[in-house]
């Protein structure tokens, strides 16, 4: 059966925008995708390239170090496990949920409080120690507490008594049919850490900081991050072939409806 010939301009048409659609947006998100790809590859084969070695044999340039916490100030305490830390962030997240339309319900995580502090401290082994420069930090650690709240469902006392003290929020009604979830992590004094970044001279020691190499500072272990940007850096590659591949399915979509519409008249 032979269409008519309005409905076969409108198929045209609708193809065209489809095509158009993917040929702009297709290598916009390859770029995009591709830079990221980029900078994730190129911080795993610095890691990789670096091995991890004693403070007293550092050298400048990018550099990877093993020891303990330290700090010549005051030391932090966590809100909630009330532990001597050189870092700490207590996170509160609240579910909300949003019909839209259609009559579809979705649900997000949104922050309610974070409360998150870090001061500059030392790592330390045997052959001697290193600044780490705070400023442009990125820290993978590992969660220390973690709780849940709701209906029927409310936190524990000294969880309750944290949120009425330390931050104005009255629990009483307050958590009642609400879904909330409770995180806290920290870096405690005297933890093992694995320190990337790069090293500097500092007098006659030495500093840890952003630069060449990103400074991270992790309690999992070095593989466990290395591991990170290898698995960051494959998804970000296949996002920017899928992107690529795309932007060419739009041009053959294009060359194909412009080809149809040619026929039509």
């Amino acid at each position: 059966m032979n269409l008519p010939y309005p409905i076969i301009l409108l198929a045209e048409s609708e193809a065209n925008v489809v095509a158009y659609i993917l040929l702009i947006a297709g290598p916009l998100l390859a770029l995009l995708f591709g830079y990221f790809w980029r900078k994730a590859k190129r911080t795993r084969d610095l890691m990789s390239a670096t091995e991890t070695c004693p403070i007293g044999q550092l050298t400048e340039g990018p550099a990877e170090i093993r020891g303990r916490t330290a700090t010549s100030e005051e030391a932090l305490t966590s809100p909630w496990r009330q532990q001597e830390c050189v870092h700490y962030c207590f996170h509160v997240q609240q579910r909300r949920s949003s019909t839209n339309s259609k009559g579809h319900t979705t649900h997000r995580w949104v922050t309610y409080i974070k409360d998150e502090k870090t001061l500059p401290f030392l790592v330390k082994d045997e052959t001697g120690q290193a600044v780490v420069d705070p400023s442009k930090i990125k820290l993978v650690v590992e969660e220390d507490r973690f709780s849940r709240s709701g209906f029927m469902n409310d936190a524990d006392s000294d969880l309750q008594q944290l949120l009425e003290t330390r931050y104005n929020k009255k629990t009483e009604g307050w958590m009642f049919n609400k879904t909330l979830r409770y995180t806290e992590t920290a870096l405690e004094l005297n933890e093992e850490v694995y320190v990337f970044g790069d090293a500097s001279r500092l007098g006659g020691g030495w500093v840890l900081r952003h630069g060449t190499m990103p400074l991270i500072v992790s309690d999992k272990g070095g593989a466990a991050v290395e591991k990170s940007y290898s698995t960051r850096a494959i998804v970000f590659g296949v996002l920017t072939l899928l992107c690529a591949a795309a932007g060419i399915a739009g041009i053959v979509l294009a060359v194909y409806s412009a080809m149809k519409i040619k026929e039509l008249f």
